[in-house]
C-alpha cells in the first residue's frame, strides 16, 4: 500500500536494521515501494554483523517446513552475490567451499550416513568418503577420521557486509534509514470490524513515522512488541559465542581449505573468504548478556582440537559473542500478524537467520506489495503464536 511521502512518512515502516529489514527494505524498492528501516542502535548491530556466515539449515534442527524454503533461499543468495556487488561496489565474501562432516567412531559413521540418506530423500546429494581421502583434501583434519560426507553447497559469507549492502542497495532505490526506538503502532480512531489497521509508529521520542504497512523484525527484541500488538510475540535471546583463528603463519602449514566438524562433538570450523576461520558455536540463555566468555572459548577450541591438533597452535584473533532470536516451538515466525490489517511479522530464526533472510524478506514483500508471498510460509504463520509460550 502507497501512502503520500512526507519526511516522516513511507510505504512501508520497518522497524530493525538487521539483514531481514535491509533485505526486504531492498525487495520492496524493486517492486516500486518506499521503505524506512528504523534502527534502535547500529545497522548489523546484533547477530547479523557477528554471525559465522556459514549458509546451512542442517546446524541445529531437521525441520521439514525450514528444509523445505533452503533451495529457494540458496538460490537468492546467490543471485545477490552477484547483484549486490555490482550496485553497491560491496564485495560480501560469497564463496562455496566444500564442507567435511567427519566421523571418528562408529556411532558417528552410522549417524552421518542417516544424514546423508535424509538429504538424499530430500533431492540433496553429498559425496560418502572414505578416512584417507578425507586427509588428502583437508590436511588440517588429523583426528583419525573413519569416513565423512562431503557438501559442496553450503556456502560462507561475511554477514555484517551483506546487510550493509543490501541496506544500501535499498537506499539507492529510495529507502531510507532512521536512528530510534520504536515503542509502539499508530492506529487511526476507527477500526476495520475487529481488525486493527497501522497508520505507522511511534518511538521514543515522540516521533511518529507514518506507512501503509509496518514490518517488525527486530531480533531477540521481537518479544517488546507483543504489548503494541496486543497478541503474543514468543521469542527469547539465545547467546551466541564465536572463536576466530587467524591464518597460520610461515612454516605452520596450510590454511583451512574446507569447512570442517566431527559428528560427534558440537563444534565446527568454517573457512572465510574475506575473514578469518570461524569456530563455532557455543550457546546459552542467560536473558540479554552479551559478553563474551572464557568457558566458552576453551569449550570450543577443545572440541576443534579433537578433530585438528593444528587448533591447539592457531592464534585466536578474536572472540564475539551475539544475541539470536529464539521461537516458542523453534520455527520462525513470518508472515502477517492476526488481528491486525498492515502488520507483518519476521523474527525467531535462532542462528539461521543469514541463511533465510533472503526467502524471509522476499516473501515479507511479495505480502506487503502484492498480498502473496510467493514461497509456502504456511507453517511459519505467526498466527500459531497464539497457542504458545516461551
Amino acid at each position: 500500500m502507497k501512502v503520500a511521502m512526507s519526511p516522516r512518512s513511507s510505504d512501508v515502516v520497518i522497524v530493525g536494521g538487521g539483514i531481514i529489514g535491509c533485505l526486504t527494505a531492498y525487495y520492496l524498492t524493486k517492486r516500486g515501494l518506499k521503505p524506512v528501516v528504523i534502527e534502535a542502535d547500529g545497522i548489523a548491530s546484533g547477530a547479523s554483523g557477528t554471525s559465522a556466515g556459514w549458509l546451512t539449515p542442517y546446524s541445529s534442527t531437521d525441520d521439514p517446513a525450514m528444509l523445505a524454503l533452503s533451495p529457494a533461499t540458496l538460490r537468492l543468495h546467490a543471485e545477490l552475490a552477484e547483484t549486490l556487488p555490482a550496485l553497491t561496489g560491496i564485495d560480501h565474501g560469497y564463496e562455496a567451499f566444500p564442507y567435511l562432516r567427519c566421523a571418528v567412531t562408529e556411532g558417528g559413521v552410522r549417524e552421518l550416513r542417516d544424514f546423508q540418506s535424509r538429504r538424499a530423500s530430500e533431492g540433496v546429494a553429498m559425496e560418502w568418503m572414505a578416512g584417507e581421502d578425507v586427509h588428502t583434501l583437508s590436511p588440517w583434519i588429523t583426528a583419525e577420521v573413519l569416513g565423512a560426507l562431503r557438501s559442496d553447497n553450503e556456502p560462507t559469507l561475511d554477514s555484517y557486509r551483506l546487510t550493509m549492502s543490501a541496506l544500501q542497495a535499498a537506499e539507492m532505490g529510495g529507502a531510507r534509514m532512521m536512528s530510534g526506538k520504536v515503542v509502539g503502532l499508530m492506529t487511526p480512531s476507527s477500526r476495520s470490524g475487529e481488525t486493527r489497521v497501522v497508520s505507522g509508529v511511534r518511538l521514543e521520542d515522540g516521533t511518529q513515522v507514518h506507512g501503509g504497512s509496518v514490518l517488525l523484525t527486530m531480533g531477540p527484541w521481537s518479544g517488546e512488541a507483543a504489548s503494541w500488538l496486543d497478541y503474543p510475540v514468543p521469542v527469547r535471546p539465545q547467546r551466541g559465542q564465536l572463536v576466530y583463528l587467524a591464518p597460520p603463519g610461515d612454516g605452520d602449514g596450510p590454511e583451512l581449505a574446507t569447512g570442517v566438524t566431527a559428528i560427534e562433538h558440537n563444534c565446527s570450523m568454517v573457512r572465510k573468504r574475506l575473514s578469518d576461520t570461524v569456530v563455532g558455536a557455543a550457546s546459552d540463555f542467560v536473558g540479554f548478556d552479551r559478553s563474551i566468555t572464557s568457558s566458552a572459548r576453551d569449550e570450543l577450541l577443545i572440541d576443534a582440537a579433537r578433530l585438528s591438533k593444528r587448533v591447539e597452535t592457531a592464534h585466536i584473533s578474536g572472540q564475539t559473542a551475539c544475541l539470536r532470536p529464539v521461537s516458542a516451538d523453534g520455527r520462525p515466525y513470518v508472515g502477517r500478524v492476526p488481528g491486525w490489517d498492515g502488520v507483518f511479522l519476521a523474527a525467531g530464526h535462532a542462528g539461521h537467520g543469514i541463511h533465510y533472510g533472503p526467502v524471509t524478506a522476499s516473501a515479507i514483500a511479495g505480502l506487503i506489495a502484492d498480498g502473496r508471498s510467493g514461497y509456502d510460509i504456511a507453517a511459519l504463520d505467526p498466527a500459531r503464536a497464539g497457542a504458545t509460550t516461551v
